[in-house]
């Protein structure tokens, strides 16, 4: 028997030439080690340079000869970096996502791991004297008022806060600093990365509240569910009917047991305020994880995670990946929102992810929503979700009566301003009532677009083929595809013409409108503009909540999640806009978009109420909206799915082609298509599975001065012809050069746009 120990690694280098298992010859100092998961360091090529690599199994049989293996160099890591459960769901996410293997690798393992980054710890200030302060106040304020005021402020704040706070609230310069620390009467030391910030809801721990009948049921299943092993739980609640109450309890549950969770939420808005209701809850024993944190910051608290100081995590889609030993749970808020997908290698989807890892690991996923996507609860009528629903709100709190508004009547009475009459009464009445409102417009800037009313010339981005967005700040013109800005343009380029009109409503435009008509109004908005920097989207909900603001305007990133107790008022400006989307699921996306921001109203005493504004107010999908109905909604809408095979009742592929000249981009599109008509028509199985295929411009045909074709490819929705079809792409990226810049498949795309 070989006495040699092997090493299977895949390289830290992304290309398909090397997507595979290299193997290594163990050496004996090494033996002794626990290699899988680590990073080592090998010699790779015909040049033998040193590059890093994952260990995913060890054994004593290759099937190379000796001669041709080389030794591991030496081991980077002290622990492993990858646990062995995640190692499966590795090999399953490249075949799932059809990625290479260190793409999903790179999936589990932060960049701030990969490159060793180091979070900034700020830099803290302690009191080291009580006894006797008053007469070191004293003595020190005779040579410098500003270390006085150092101390004092210190002992008003229990002895420990941050430096920048203290010289901000002072003005003491760092010599004063220097010389309380040569007294010895304070240190400066290196405190814990700020990473989230909970002064919104500080506070002592509350008492629990008691449970609806509803809440209950919903936990008895969880629990029962949770004692069996692994299951898959589709929680369909009402807005307001308490949802995270029951996570928090079956976390809590979780948590006993010795296990750990992991808390998704779709957007980085709602981070804070799910993270702060943990912490209230379960003390520093909370992590979080998300894109807005440095990779530093990221690295920190994903070895807190790894050495088991949490028991829970609360973050985004990636947080689906941490390094939890013995997880019991994983539950998703806000399953639908199409954020839990990934645009980047790999394209993953954090729900698909979290099935595979809860099966793997034997594990209970929760996936809970208002507005379940028209698959998953198609998926839970044909078995693979069990169903908990939550029909009435906390409290016994009606849902809030909605009122839509047909804006052609409007135009018709002579009203051309962004708000009816029922609308601009209602915030009155709020504004009166020092209560609060929710504006919903999904599109941000001033404008839609600027055009020129003599000959209809429409400024548009020169990189991309869309209209530019016209944004008051600095009177510009921005591509919100690729971020290019513009000159206004106060003469038309093509006519000559100054009639140069900006036509159609941004976010901006009704902030401006709505501080017109209600002079002593105080509004917050909140679109991407406004949230580009760190901690910005806490800010502003805090500072609404305080009650420093009357309206929160914004788009669609105030629809979801949030719960604001004084507002009593939600106003959709415009229900269409993803209506008229060329999208099959415009409908869907329009229910989910109204019936989310319905419910952040009528969560108080006060009640609420909601107006919807639409040009289209006989649509099924404002409508059903309307009257919180999803059922009635979910019949009609997979009644049209089926009639027409759109998913569930089909999968579709999606091949896009990206090049610099238009011309070869449309070439490549045709000859892939071609190419898949003639291999499909050649196999009789390929041939029965498929529903239609084509080459076409991309909704958007230009972006960043790149254009874009697509091969929409329908197939049938049995496994037998996905997988077959899976390979067929496959293999039509490689006999087209496997180029990954100008070619992205995306097998299962949550928006053909």
């Amino acid at each position: 028997m070989d006495k040699d120990i092997y090493a299977s690694v895949v390289v830290d280098q992304a290309h398909p030439s090397i997507d595979r298992h290299f193997d290594y010859i163990v050496p004996e100092e090494l033996m002794g080690d626990y290699l899988v998961g680590k990073r080592v360091l090998v010699p790779f090529g015909i040049s033998n340079k040193a590059i890093k690599a994952y260990v995913l199994k060890v054994s004593n049989y290759t099937q190379l000869p000796h001669n041709r293996l080389k030794s591991i160099i030496k081991v980077l890591d002290k622990e492993p970096v990858l646990s062995e459960r995640a190692i499966p769901l590795i090999y399953w996410m490249k075949e799932k996502c059809h990625c290479m293997l260190i793409d999903a690798i790179n999936a589990f393992v932060p960049p701030g791991i990969r490159k060793n980054t180091r979070p900034n710890r700020p830099k803290m200030v302690h009191l080291k004297i009580l006894d006797g302060l008053d007469a070191y106040m004293e003595q020190v304020g005779k040579r410098s008022r500003y270390m006085a005021d150092i101390l004092d402020v210190l002992y008003k704040n229990d002895g420990d806060l941050p430096l920048n706070i203290i010289s901000g609230d002072t003005g003491a310069p760092a010599s004063s600093f220097n010389g309380l620390v040569k007294r010895g009467l304070i240190d400066i030391y290196e405190g814990q990365p700020d990473i989230a910030n909970f002064s919104d809801m500080h506070g002592q721990k509350c008492e629990l509240p008691e449970l609806t009948v509803e809440q209950k049921e919903a936990l008895d299943i969880i629990r029962n569910t949770i004692a069996k092993g692994k299951s898959n739980i589709l929680l369909h609640g009402v807005t307001g009917s308490g949802k995270t109450e029951v996570y928090m309890r079956a976390v809590g549950d979780i948590v006993a047991k010795g296990k750990q969770a992991i808390i998704l939420v779709p957007e980085i808005s709602l981070t804070p305020q799910t993270i702060s209701r943990f912490k209230m809850r379960f003390g520093n024993r909370v992590a979080v994880l998300h894109s807005r944190l440095s990779d530093g910051e990221r690295a920190f608290e994903w070895k807190r995670i790894l050495h088991g100081e949490v028991d829970m995590v609360v973050g985004v889609r990636s947080a689906v990946f941490a390094p939890f030993k013995n997880l019991g749970i994983i539950i998703i808020d806000e399953a639908h929102d199409d954020s839990y997908k990934s645009e980047g290698r790999p394209r993953y989807h954090a729900v698909d992810v979290a099935k595979e890892r809860c099966n793997l690991e034997e594990s209970v996923l929760v996936i809970g929503t208002a507005t379940p996507s028209i698959e998953q609860y198609y998926d839970m009528t044909k078995g693979e979700y069990t169903l908990v629903e939550m029909k009435n709100r906390v409290d016994k709190r009606r849902m809030p009566p909605v009122e839509v508004v047909d804006m052609r009547d409007e135009l018709i009475k002579g009203n051309r301003t962004m708000f009816s009459q029922a609308l601009y009464i209602s915030i009155k009445e709020v504004l009166d009532r020092r209560e609060q409102a929710i504006l919903l417009l999904n599109r941000r800037g001033y404008a839609q677009f600027v055009s020129c009313r003599s000959c209809g010339w429409v400024a548009k981005c020169k990189r991309c083929d869309v209209s530019l967005t016209y944004h008051a700040d600095g009177r510009i013109l921005k591509c919100h595809y690729c971020g290019r800005r513009y000159r206004y343009p106060y003469v038309c380029p093509n006519c000559g013409s100054h009639f140069i009109k900006q036509f159609g409503v941004g976010t901006q435009r009704l902030e401006e409108q709505l501080s017109k008509m209600f002079p002593d109004v105080r509004t917050v908005r909140m679109d991407m503009d406004t949230t580009s920097t760190k901690d910005a989207h806490e800010k502003i909900l805090a500072a609404f909540r305080r009650g420093e603001y009357d309206i929160l305007l914004g788009t669609q990133m105030i629809a979801k999640g949030l719960d604001f107790p004084n507002v009593t008022l939600v106003g959709v400006i415009t229900a269409d806009t993803s209506l008229n989307l060329p999208e099959y699921k415009s409908a869907e996306k329009t229910f989910q978009l109204v019936t989310q921001v319905a419910g952040r109203t009528g969560r108080g005493d006060r009640g609420g109420k909601v107006i919807v504004q639409s040009y289209e107010p006989n649509h099924y999908a404002i409508e059903y909206a309307s009257h919180h109905d999803y059922e009635a909604f979910y019949k009609k809408e997979i009644n049209l799915r089926e009639q027409f095979l759109y998913p569930p009742f089909s999968n579709i592929i999606k091949i896009l082609i990206i090049g610099d000249v238009e011309k070869d981009t449309i070439e490549l599109s045709h000859r892939i298509s071609e190419w898949l008509v003639k291999n499909i028509d050649n196999d009789i199985i390929l041939k029965n599975g498929l529903i239609s295929i084509g080459a076409n411009p991309a909704p958007i045909d230009k972006i960043d001065n790149r254009y874009r074709w697509q091969v929409l490819i329908k197939i049938r929705p049995d496994a037998m012809f996905d997988g077959v079809y899976h390979c067929l792409v496959d293999r039509c990226i490689e006999e087209f050069g496997n180029k990954e810049q100008n070619v992205i498949i995306d097998f299962y795309p949550v928006s053909l746009l």
